[in-house]
């Protein structure tokens, strides 16, 4: 696996972990951030790499700093 498929793996299930723990759905993590729908599912499943904008607006959703959402070993 190249390293930039485990990094986008390992940030899906971060961003999966605490989506959960919020108890929120992929619909309402989207409507919540204002990301689409099928960008948070891309990014759950590590098909894609979101910038670091898309991932503060999620963190902001979650209401989970940006610092935190990247101290995570991959």
């Amino acid at each position: 696996m190249a390293k930039d498929d485990k990094f986008k793996e390992t940030l899906g299930d971060r961003l999966r972990g605490l989506r959960l723990d919020a108890g929120l759905t992929l619909m309402q993590l989207a409507e919540k951030s204002g990301v689409s729908y099928r960008t948070v599912i891309d990014i759950e499943k590590g098909e894609t790499r979101p910038s670091v904008e898309v991932i503060r607006l999620l963190c902001t959703a979650l209401d989970y700093s940006l610092s935190d959402f990247f101290k995570f070993k991959y």
